[in-house]
């Protein structure tokens, strides 16, 4: 394990992404605080932060304690040199990544984003998000993803999960053998439906001083390479009937996977490109007119609330 930085690196580095992508920032710390409030936190909270770490042992008492005392990003830049120590540095952990870096998107990119999924017949009318962003993986990791796809075709489908594992799922990525669900079939469940998506993506306790709100849901889009261990409802190529050797996963108790649906079986064939991030506010206006204007720069308004913070 690599010394720790000195606190005046430490400081300016969690400055740096602040200013560079705030709402991104904002929502990696909610995911991980997200994550240490579950009664699962024990396989939540992976990667878990080593300076909590004794061995094998994990500290999480005093990591709910720096958590529960955590202030908001813009206080913590402002504090005096050898206040918040240990503050910055779990938020320069939460912050740090070799492997992938997200990006807050404009919110009008839903509209782009929604037609990937090229969903077919009807599907019951789902809510744009409140903030949208995207994972941009490092060239490691995208040459190994376009080695495996060997240019095949690409899906994109969603899949909805509690709050809670979205810090996990960001880091490691979809594991099939997690998954709980098996009615059809072994493999990592998702829908072009993003209605359906949803219902699998209850609001969670984030983190209370965050600016996308302390009640939120998150749901990923992914990439899913078109491969014959991506079980669903497709067509042959050249061909309008369904590919047969495709509608069944292993195990499957339910029988042939249903249409809308995809039942991964390998963990190489997929990734989450992007976050939809829904917040269930406290406090709602009750004149839904006088708010319109808000709501449809709700995201740029966030933007130049955080500038003018750290002025």
């Amino acid at each position: 394990m690599q010394p720790p930085l000195p606190t005046a690196a430490v400081r300016e580095l969690v400055c740096s992404c602040l200013h560079r992508d705030p709402v991104a920032a904002d929502l990696r710390c909610s995911l991980f605080v997200a994550a240490v409030q579950s009664y699962k936190r024990d396989s939540a909270l992976r990667p878990f932060p080593p300076r909590y770490l004794t061995g094998e042992v994990k500290d999480f008492e005093e990591l709910q304690k720096d958590v529960d005392t955590l202030p908001n990003v813009r206080d913590l830049v402002r504090l005096g040199h050898g206040d918040g120590d240990r503050h910055l540095a779990l938020v320069h952990w939460v912050l740090s990544s070799k492997s992938f870096a997200v990006k807050a998107l404009q919110k009008e990119e839903f509209a782009r984003l929604s037609q990937l999924t090229q969903s077919e017949g009807i599907s019951a009318p789902a809510p744009a998000p409140d903030f949208v962003f995207e994972l941009q993986y490092c060239d490691v990791l995208n040459t190994k993803f376009e080695r495996t796809r060997a240019g095949r075709e690409l899906i994109y489908a969603f899949h909805g999960s509690r709050l809670e594992n979205f810090h996990s799922i960001i880091h490691n990525g979809l594991h099939c053998h997690l998954n709980k669900t098996s009615l059809f079939g072994e493999g990592t469940y998702l829908t072009s439906d993003l209605s359906m998506a949803i219902l699998y993506s209850p609001h969670g306790n984030g983190w209370r001083e965050s600016v996308l709100g302390p009640l939120i849901s998150c749901v990923a889009l992914c990439e899913i390479i078109d491969h014959p261990d991506v079980k669903c409802q497709v067509k042959k190529k050249d061909s309008e009937s369904i590919d047969r050797k495709r509608l069944r996963a292993r195990n499957s108790e339910g029988g042939e996977v249903p249409e809308k649906y995809f039942v991964v079986t390998n963990n190489e064939l997929l990734r989450v490109k992007y976050l939809l991030v829904y917040s269930q506010r406290r406090y709602r206006s009750r004149h839904a007119q006088g708010t319109s204007w808000l709501v449809r720069h709700h995201f740029a308004i966030m933007m130049g609330l955080y500038l003018l913070m750290f002025r």
